[in-house]
């Protein structure tokens, strides 16, 4: 009966902090950022990796600040984000013990395909926000703690303005996809992941605008610690992250988005 109980509400128990009392050793806690879930790549891996073992995986999308929360609080075996610092901040304070980048995509501002703030002449992430901010055009922010969000308050801070507060200045607190939807609501220009953009683009009028082509958004699998995080299952969670490292699972990766949209979705950076 509890496995029952557990699979109907694993999302509210991410709430109330249950999640680990739930699981089982034959289960997986993998916390996944929402861009890895709403471009359709986390479906992938989980049934592949589901295909060639015994574990059956309950995924978690989340902001990847909500993953590193739980994972803290010992309510996720291993976790899939892309908030750099927030992983090494996880890995200095002993909670994790390493991060292995495994793919990549590109940031990226979305927005009207007017562009009002002349977005796509700018020379740099940086030069693309500041004339957001002096058009004073409408721009969506995810607000949630996630790597995009993390990426967008320390371009603000690169530039010296705090746009919060701004009458153009919003805040979703949604995931990647929902936010997208969002600002096209809303004829907004946002931050966001290549891959999101890509899968949503049929849904949206909104279009990309300016692509970071210095930076780019690495997405990293965690090894938490099972010795200061009782909960963790162990075996479960070098399951996982042996089959991300694997040339079947760098191939999923490769393939995602190919066939239904003519590009891969991310970029493998094991694949041998």
């Amino acid at each position: 009966m509890l496995a029952v109980v557990c699979r109907l509400v694993v999302v509210s128990l991410v709430a109330m902090g249950l999640l680990a009392a739930c699981a089982s050793r034959d289960e997986l806690l993998l916390g996944a950022t929402t861009s890895v879930h709403d471009s359709g790549l986390l479906d992938e891996l989980v049934a592949a990796f589901e295909e060639e073992s015994d574990l059956d995986v309950k995924p978690i999308a989340l902001g990847s600040g909500q993953l590193m929360a739980l994972a803290r609080r010992g309510e996720l075996d291993v976790i899939m984000a892309h908030s750099p610092e927030d992983e090494e901040a996880l890995t200095d304070d002993g909670f994790a013990l390493e991060r292995i980048p495994v793919m990549r995509n590109h940031f990226l501002l979305a927005g009207p395909a007017g562009d009002p703030a002349s977005v796509a002449g700018a020379r740099t992430l940086g030069d693309a926000f500041a004339r957001i901010a002096d058009a004073e055009a409408a721009f969506v922010s995810r607000g949630d703690e996630s790597g995009t969000h993390r990426r967008e308050l320390a371009v603000w801070a690169e530039l010296g303005v705090d746009p919060a507060g701004e009458s153009w200045y919003r805040v979703s607190v949604v995931g990647q996809g929902q936010s997208l939807l969002v600002a096209n609501d809303g004829a907004a220009y946002t931050l966001v992941d290549s891959a999101t953009l890509i899968a949503f683009a049929k849904r949206l009028q909104i279009v990309e605008i300016y692509r970071d082509t210095v930076e780019p958004n690495v997405y990293s699998v965690l090894r938490l610690d099972a010795d200061r995080l009782s909960h963790v299952n162990e075996e479960a969670a070098d399951a996982w992250i042996e089959f991300m490292a694997s040339d079947r699972a760098q191939r999923v990766i490769l393939e995602s988005g190919r066939e239904e949209y003519g590009v891969s979705l991310f970029e493998p950076l094991l694949l041998d």
